[in-house]
Parts: structure tokens; C-alpha cells; sequence
């Protein structure tokens, strides 16, 4: 799964160097905004894991969790990022270079964390260490779809 994380990051980048575009029609929010709430999220959750206490961990069922982490699909427009992940400012490419390359390290640390390692989604509850790596890798996919029909 990290391996997906890290061929995602490749694309990402790609995108960083096609500029900030915008199309209404897709998203309110343009390209720049979707790559920087992504790398957001990759660069918060694997600092969140690291510093978890296994002993929190009370895991419970979430209907919502158990169909997008099952069918991978995200719908557009209907979660709320936290906003820590929410982007602020003017976005520009080299601020996101920058970003882009502190994530590629927290990705590779990923493969370091002990195995009882947790996280806690604000919608879905509890995830252990491989349900939060496969929660990134659906969340990033979102985002790149997104990115890649304003792309079009």
C-alpha cells in the first residue's frame, strides 16, 4: 500500500508542475488547493501515527467507514476536511516543491512504524496502522481524480 502512496506522490508532482488551474465546472476549489489539502493530509497523518498510543485504540463500526474503505470510492462534495488539512492563501509551486518533498520522507517512515500504530479519522473512528495506510491512499485517488478531470 505504500507503494501506491509513493506512485500517487509521482503523479501529484506532475500536476505541481502544470500550474494552479481552475474549472468550475469540476471544483469550486482549483488544482493547487486539491495537491496542497493532499499533501496536507499525507504530511499530518503519518506524524499523528507516530505519536499514537496503541492503548487509545477502541475501535467500532461506522457504516460510512465500511463502504469507502471497502469500495475505495470517496463521493465528491460530501465530506469536510478539519482544518488543519484545509488550505489557506495563495498556493504557489514552490511552497508546494517544498511540501511535496517533506511528505515523500513522512510516506518512506511509514514502513518504520510498529504495527499497533493508530489514528483517529474525525468521520470514521479508529483505523490501525494498515485501514490509515489504505485510508491515504483512497483519499489521495479522490483528490487526483478530481485534479485529473479539471485537467482535461
Amino acid at each position: 500500500m505504500i507503494e501506491r502512496l509513493k506512485n500517487q506522490l509521482n503523479e501529484i508532482e506532475s500536476f505541481i508542475h502544470k500550474g494552479d488551474i481552475h474549472k468550475e465546472k469540476i471544483s469550486q476549489k482549483g488544482t493547487y488547493w486539491h495537491i496542497d489539502h493532499s499533501l496536507k493530509v499525507l504530511e499530518g497523518i503519518p506524524e499523528v501515527l507516530k505519536n499514537s498510543n496503541p492503548q487509545d485504540y477502541k475501535p467500532k463500526f461506522s457504516f460510512i467507514k465500511f463502504m469507502i474503505m471497502n469500495t475505495g470510492y470517496m463521493p465528491r462534495g460530501k465530506g469536510r476536511a478539519p482544518k488543519q488539512v484545509i488550505p489557506e492563501g495563495e498556493l504557489s509551486k514552490k511552497e508546494l516543491l517544498l511540501k511535496f518533498e517533506k511528505v515523500k520522507t513522512n510516506i518512506e517512515s511509514l514502513k518504520t512504524l510498529e504495527k499497533d500504530k493508530t489514528f483517529k479519522h474525525p468521520l470514521f473512528g479508529w483505523l490501525n496502522l494498515n485501514d490509515t495506510v489504505k485510508f491515504m491512499g483512497i483519499h489521495t485517488h479522490h483528490h487526483i481524480k478530481i485534479i485529473r478531470d479539471i485537467l482535461k
